[in-house]
């Protein structure tokens, strides 16, 4: 059963809801105890340190993963800093006095570094010739996915260490890594950083937007695990479990209701944001996908992205289109468990063919490429047959709403808060107010063919199935938003 209240937990273990990344141990030991059934995944890191001057403690922390002297150092080309110098250039003259250091910089093609194969392929290569004994990545969730993707492909004995820049996404502190593949977003399971690094120093330098990506980021704390147990319930995945959510509401919850502290850079707020940044990786690891933090907000974010590519833009931060997108998400939660009717429901017209829903997705996404829209229905033709597999379930979702959407309403923020809140800390409510705005055509496609992408069934799906997701739903939901001073 749901256990997740906005402002309390309900017969949630303390070691849980009140978690430090920082003491895995316990953490460990809480999952242990809260796993009857053996579901959950392990975390497999030795350390995360999230403190003032952490960054003087790398030469102590790879000596204790390796007895090897050879490092390879991965960054991109964004400038970092640390005081008034190069925090990627004081990392590397404080390792060299004891280590053999390589210094792999990789482009920002068109001033974005994607996480593709070839970048992959391009620091694997590095690591086999230079005989690294250790990888040590210094940056954002980009550099981290690649760090993770090569060094697993290589040899996930190699220790894996990974300097983290600014609170911008939850990409840190996971198995997964999100690579870009035929122009689609995919989350591959990889591996778990060895050490994840977090300096205070160093975040409270990072630009503000960075920073408040991230929160952005966690604001999907609101509506991503909901959408997961929405699929529980309907049969279309056997993997939601109460303790991946646990770890997350309550500090997500103190994190939201200081929103205005984050704005003046607040130091212990900035501390707060780090542990639930944190957290919310953990929770996809101990999930082992990413269905805690990423619903149909993050899935209207990934086509944003895919039509940026397209287009050749650049995206704007994915945590700052995230939390817009998570607006519209808390809307569409807010007009169904308002006005949703099962008696109302004609069970047949739920289950659409596999015919017209082809023509959709192709429809949908080969204007961006035909490879695109192969891999979309790849996924998607996976998603419509368990959904046709499930209709008994349905029936029985039909027949427990009352009891179901009790469950959900103690869970999901009204999305005045959510904006309210948004606006204390400093964060966008408007595609358009980002760096790069997002013009009102790319963003209304966006939101439109969302439940198209891919093979995870969200709360678009559902309001697809039961004949709501459509134009005029999308209006609706743009219109309720712009109420808020939100959305477009």
């Amino acid at each position: 059963m749901l256990q997740l209240e906005r402002n309390k937990m309900i017969m949630a273990d303390p070691r849980l809801i009140y978690a430090d990344p920082r003491d895995l141990d316990t953490l460990r030991n809480a999952l242990k105890d809260n796993d009857p059934e053996g579901k959950l995944c392990p975390i497999l890191m030795d350390q995360i340190y999230i403190q003032k001057k952490a960054i003087e403690l790398l030469p102590e922390i790879i000596s204790e993963h390796t007895r090897g002297k050879k490092i390879l150092m991965v960054s991109d080309m964004t400038p970092y800093f640390r005081g008034k110098d190069s925090l990627k250039e004081q990392i590397y003259y404080l390792l060299s006095q004891n280590f053999d250091v390589l210094w792999l910089t990789l482009d920002n093609h068109d001033h974005v570094l994607h996480a593709v194969d070839e970048e992959s392929t391009r620091i694997q290569e590095v690591i086999r010739t230079h005989q690294a004994d250790c990888v040590l990545g210094i940056g954002g969730g980009t550099i981290t996915d690649l760090c993770k993707d090569a060094s697993h492909a290589v040899d996930d004995s190699i220790p894996l260490i990974i300097v983290q820049t600014a609170l911008s996404v939850n990409a840190f502190s996971d198995g997964i890594s999100i690579m870009l593949k035929n122009g689609v977003k995919c989350s591959l399971p990889t591996r778990y950083p060895s050490v994840l690094v977090i300096d205070l120093d160093v975040i409270e330098q990072a630009p503000m937007e960075r920073n408040l990506a991230g929160y952005g980021d966690v604001l999907a704390t609101w509506t991503a695990p909901v959408d997961w147990y929405l699929s529980y319930k309907l049969g279309m995945n056997n993997t939601y479990n109460d303790p991946s959510c646990d770890i997350l509401r309550t500090q997500n919850s103190e994190l939201l209701e200081q929103s205005a502290r984050l704005a003046a850079k607040d130091q212990e707020t900035f501390e707060l944001l780090a542990k639930v940044l944190t957290l919310s990786g953990l929770a996809m690891g101990i999930a082992g996908e990413s269905s805690p933090s990423s619903g149909t907000e993050h899935i209207i974010t990934h086509l944003l992205d895919m039509a940026a590519d397209k287009q050749h833009r650049d995206v704007a931060f994915h945590g700052a289109q995230v939390s817009i997108g998570t607006i519209f998400t808390a809307i569409a939660w807010d007009i169904l468990l308002n006005e949703f009717d099962p008696t109302s429901v004609d069970l047949e017209k739920c289950f659409p063919t596999e015919e017209k829903m082809k023509s959709m997705v192709y429809e949908s996404f080969e204007w961006i490429k035909k490879e695109t829209a192969d891999e979309c229905w790849k996924g998607y033709q996976k998603k419509l047959e368990n959904w046709k597999s499930n209709k008994e379930n349905f029936k029985k979702f039909l027949r427990n709403w009352d009891i179901i959407k009790t469950e959900i309403q103690n869970v999901v923020v009204p999305p005045q808060h959510l904006c309210e809140q948004m606006r204390a800390a400093g964060a966008p409510t408007h595609y358009s107010q980002m760096t790069p705005s997002i013009d009102e055509k790319t963003a209304r496609w966006a939101l439109r063919n969302c439940h198209l992408y891919r093979n995870r069934f969200t709360l678009s799906d559902l309001l697809f199935y039961i004949g709501w997701w459509n134009d005029d739903f999308i209006e609706r939901l743009i219109q309720r938003a712009s109420e808020l001073d939100a959305g477009l």
